[in-house]
């Protein structure tokens, strides 16, 4: 197949598994029974009845998983209310599905904003297919690093239906910026009087402090500008900002007026260059302490990015948290499971709510120690060369060093996993009601001789603080909450948990052991069910003991929604912790007794 192909059958993969998904429309059905694709197709597909418009969508399915994301067999189908099979291109499944969508809410207009970002979408995994041709080997090598990791998913979130798509950014930028495409860049900085800055920290040294301390240590920053602006006794307070950022702050009336009267420098670029990660607006370098989350002019998949004020104090308030008896407790009870802390920031004040100079600073715990550490995404990404994904390649490597099956390495490697992440992120959850936002791009593991060794978690924005149980951290921290905005009812806390961590993140895992032929799918989430047995076992906490017997016996639960939130046009970064995406009710495939339902 060439780029294009490529990026067109991953769009379809990725938004017929939402909508199949989110909807429950779609039945597994023979292929006998559609005798015009008879030896065409795959013994199976799955049919789905637009009724509305009379049409049934006809996909062959190479590979069926109990954890709801397919692999399909290409070409596609749709049949017409005369019975004519024609081929199913994106344009007209992402048409079909989306008037289906609104006749089902009554409505009568069109959904071009959700064609156009499909559009996008597809049109940009086309250009990082044909622009990472030559690492097609790298992207599934067992030798990697954090960055290169980071700057592997050509494809993006597998069940989501604009994975890849971006607003606001051209052509040219996208190819210095964007991760996919590898581009390194210095970061823009400004000189600001500190009477106009908003600054936290929970270090020792301030934001101000960190910033200088690290150009300090920055050969590449002029020596002119060092002894001027990066000394302790310099009054200004240096502020770095993404290049677009930066292009977009000079332009606001404004900044323009705090530059007029000198109360604000733009000194431009400077210093080492930096990479996007996978979140696009956060930077890495090799030889930073330190990595940076910005807010960018771009709107990626959902949502403008931008640092919310919320979002930045959550941040420090978090990492207080663990510098406390808190982060003394989880380090002693699960010194394998890290939290990633987010220790300060730096914005400027405006009369605008959210200035735009937000720079949220992030620990990196890999400085020195980079290799083997991948985000989850990263392990479970397909490969959009057709090649095993990274995970595969690292498990058959095991499998030859050690002798051993496939499927036994895999069940081991499963297991130390889950050991490391399943009775932590529980142990969180009932002493003390945090629910962490683990989904895989949020989900880092450091691998020793190719097993799991240490989990960390990332982000400023994923937590929630559970009402019953927020007592206990006002204990540690009397003005939680009071800026972060954290604090959720349980039910809201307990199902992102559900989601988050075990839908998002372990289904998607499983999922990928099973398309990947190494391990049954079956067998892994009986893994599951026993661990999740073995902790409700030995807890009398009323509030995991619900999260606990719900995933284990309801056969239905609630899931993120990204297609219906993508359909209904969702900021998820604005907004109560409540109302930001669209939830939906699918089937629990943790829950004991639906695998045996499911094999009848």
């Amino acid at each position: 197949m060439n780029s294009k192909q490529i990026a067109q059958r991953a769009t379809m993969q990725s938004f017929l598994n939402c909508y199949f998904r989110e909807t429950g429309n779609g039945r597994l059905e023979e292929s006998k029974n559609y005798p015009e694709l008879e030896g065409t197709v795959p013994d199976s597909l799955i049919v789905c009845n637009l009724t509305s418009q009379d049409i049934a969508l006809l996909v062959p399915i190479k590979y069926w998983s109990e954890t709801g994301r397919h692999i399909f067999a290409f070409p596609a189908y749709y049949r017409t209310s005369s019975k004519q099979v024609h081929e199913l291109d994106y344009v007209t499944m992402v048409s079909a599905i989306s008037k289906e969508l609104l006749t089902e809410q009554g409505r009568t207009d069109s959904e071009d904003e959700l064609m156009l970002r499909v559009i996008l979408s597809s049109q940009n995994i086309q250009r990082y297919v044909e622009a990472r041709f030559e690492d097609h080997d790298a992207l599934q090598s067992c030798d990697f690093t954090y960055i290169e990791a980071e700057q592997s998913l050509l494809f993006g979130h597998l069940l989501h239906p604009t994975p890849k798509s971006k607003q606001g950014i051209s052509e040219r930028d996208e190819t210095i910026y964007s991760p996919e495409l590898k581009g390194e860049f210095q970061l823009h900085y400004f000189l600001a009087d500190p009477a106009i800055v908003i600054q936290d920290s929970s270090e020792a040294l301030s934001a101000s402090e960190i910033i200088k301390s690290e150009l300090m240590a920055d050969v590449e920053i002029p020596e002119e500008f060092r002894d001027k602006y990066c000394h302790e006794d310099s009054q200004s307070i240096i502020i770095p900002a993404h290049p677009l950022q930066a292009e977009h702050l000079v332009e606001k009336d404004e900044v323009r007026r705090l530059i007029e009267s000198g109360q604000l420098i733009h000194a431009g670029p400077l210093g080492k260059k930096f990479t996007a990660t996978s979140s696009f607006r956060t930077v890495y370098s090799a030889s930073s302490r330190y990595m940076y989350k910005f807010s960018v002019p771009v709107k990626i998949t959902n949502s403008l990015r931008a640092n919310l004020q919320k979002e930045l104090d959550r941040g420090v308030e978090i990492a207080r948290l663990m510098d406390s008896k808190l982060g003394g407790d989880l380090k002693q009870h699960h010194p394998a499971f890290r939290v990633i802390k987010d220790p300060a920031y730096l914005t400027i004040k405006t009369e605008e709510h959210d200035s735009g100079f937000d720079v949220d600073i992030r620990e990196n715990p890999f400085f020195e120690d980079d290799k083997q550490t991948s985000l989850i995404a990263g392990l479970c990404q397909d490969n959009a060369f057709g090649a095993p994904s990274r995970l595969s390649a690292i498990i058959h490597k095991l499998a030859i060093d050690e002798n051993r099956p496939t499927e036994e390495v895999s069940i081991d490697w499963f297991t130390s996993y889950l050991s490391m992440t399943v009775k932590p992120m529980l142990w969180l959850f009932e002493k003390y009601g945090i629910v962490l936002e683990a989904h895989q791009q949020n989900s880092i593991i450091q691998l020793q001789n190719g097993y799991p060794s240490t989990f960390h978690y990332r982000d400023n924005q994923g937590y929630y603080y559970c009402q019953s149980k927020v007592d206990r951290l006002f204990s540690i921290l009397p003005e939680l909450s009071k800026k972060s905005f954290t604090i959720c009812s349980d039910e809201v806390a307990e199902e992102r948990l559900q989601y988050y961590f075990f839908f998002n993140h372990l289904l998607g895992l499983i999922n990928n052991f099973g398309t990947e032929g190494l391990a049954s799918e079956k067998e892994l989430l009986q893994i599951v069910q026993e661990q999740l047995e073995s902790i409700n076992a030995m807890s009398d906490d009323e509030g995991l003991n619900r999260v606990v017997s719900r995933l284990l016996q309801e056969r239905k639960l609630p899931c993120k929604a990204n297609l219906l939130t993508r359909f209904h046009d969702l900021d998820e970064l604005v907004g109560s912790l409540e109302t930001q995406s669209v939830y939906t009710i699918i089937d629990n495939p943790f829950a004991q007794g639906v695998l045996a339902v499911n094999e009848k």
